[in-house]
């Protein structure tokens, strides 16, 4: 009769670990655990995916939805407005491994908000569900295995105080999410690129989308709107396509996102002159260029487009050529930070970044402007006045551009 062999507990587990050294825990597992064991009692925030996918495509898009619950009514609650204060807009992912990470440009923009409103309201054990795309917040560079969690200071002991609009001092963190990222496949790409093509230009799903825009625009608190689009627009099939289109980081999809923008118009841009003591103007949100992998083949196609005579160039269109310039040129600012002061540091690197890149756009500009033709030429120059009234003003005491520096 065989004797099995019996190892003491200990010895078998060094065996086990040293097999696997994929077991032993990293800084990031230790930052996971000790902020976990300092969330609120009974206050839990769970990270997943949506149906429990863990496998994507590379350029797909990762929806996740943020799960908030508290087992003591009454007690904790949680800031629903992620527009007019600080609290709603403190999220932040933590992954690992980090190198092949970027985050979007508006994560590491985002200094602050406008301030103030706020729509508070007390977690219970029935779940307070937030539904998101993680290619919202940060993109994968290429295949593998990734670990990330979340943490937020969105979540309050007790009501509002009536004037705190602040983020709270409860940092909540969550679970560790563990998702496989696939090798690029071109056949994929580019049947998913036709889907998308094909629902953007389907005049049903548009009509959908703008009827429930509408229905949202007539809501009377704005906290509403902002948890009806995030829950409820971005959802229908017209937004996940824009979505689907944002994240496909080929070279034919991202021609197509240039190409679908959208753009003010002439009188837009003089409101926008007009309304500023800088000549700047606002930024409109476009979800086809929210995020990338390839800020060269974003310039690239933004700088073709640009040339066309017929193509009027307008404020935001300079905006988000600048933003992927620095990208491109300055990919380390977009990596994931740790700690608040490395934040600032890289903001304030990316502002005078974004004051040279935007010179450059204007130069290019005045070079194309001799080719445009009525209102494109219109258009521009407007444009190109405003940029660099606005240059002129970020740069009134500093000497000189950093351009010139």
């Amino acid at each position: 009769m065989r004797r099995a062999a019996v190892l003491p507990l200990s010895l078998l587990s060094c065996l086990l670990l040293a097999a696997h050294p994929s077991g032993a825990q990293t800084s990031f597992d230790v930052r996971n655990r000790d902020g976990i064991s300092r969330n609120p009692a009974g206050v839990r925030l769970l990270l997943r995916t949506i149906e429990g996918k863990l496998t994507f495509h590379l350029f797909d898009t990762i929806p996740v939805e943020l799960e908030f619950s508290s087992s003591r009514p009454s007690t904790y609650s949680i800031e629903f407005d992620e527009e007019m204060n600080f609290a709603g807009s403190t999220h932040k992912f933590e992954i690992d491994p980090e190198d092949a990470v970027l985050l979007t440009p508006s994560e590491l923009e985002i200094q602050g908000v406008i301030c103030c409103e706020s729509d508070r309201h007390y977690l219970s054990q029935r779940p307070t569900v937030f539904k998101r795309e993680l290619t919202d917040y940060l993109r994968f560079e290429r295949a593998g295995t990734y670990r990330l969690f979340l943490t937020t200071r969105r979540v309050f002991k007790g009501p509002r105080d009536s004037d705190d609009f602040a983020a709270s001092k409860i940092l909540l963190t969550s679970n560790i999410l563990t998702l496989t990222i696939l090798p690029d496949d071109p056949e994929w790409d580019a049947e998913r690129l036709a889907e998308t093509l094909q629902q953007l230009h389907d005049p049903h799903l548009k009509a959908d989308y703008e009827a429930l825009e509408q229905e949202i625009t007539n809501m009377s608190s704005e906290t509403s709107q902002d948890l009806a689009r995030a829950n409820r627009l971005d959802q229908t099939k017209f937004a996940q396509a824009q979505k689907a289109l944002n994240a496909l980081d080929t070279r034919e999809a991202i021609r197509e996102r240039v190409n679908l923008m959208d753009m003010m118009s002439k009188e837009d841009i003089s409101l926008e002159r007009e309304a500023g003591e800088s000549g700047g103007g606002s930024v409109l949100w476009q979800p086809l260029l929210a995020s990338t992998t390839r800020p060269d083949l974003v310039v690239a196609s933004m700088a073709a487009r640009a040339a066309g005579p017929d193509f009027g160039v307008d404020y935001d269109y300079v905006d988000w050529w600048a933003k992927y310039i620095i990208v491109r040129d300055h990919t380390g600012l977009f990596r994931p930070f740790l700690d608040e002061a490395e934040h600032q540091k890289r903001l304030h690197s990316f502002a005078e970044y974004e004051i040279a890149a935007k010179q450059g756009v204007v130069l290019r500009l005045e070079s194309l402007l001799v080719a445009k033709r009525g209102v494109a030429r219109d258009i521009t120059a407007l444009t190109i006045k405003t940029v660099n009234a606005e240059i002129a003003y970020e740069t009134k005491g500093k000497g000189q551009s950093p351009a010139s520096r």
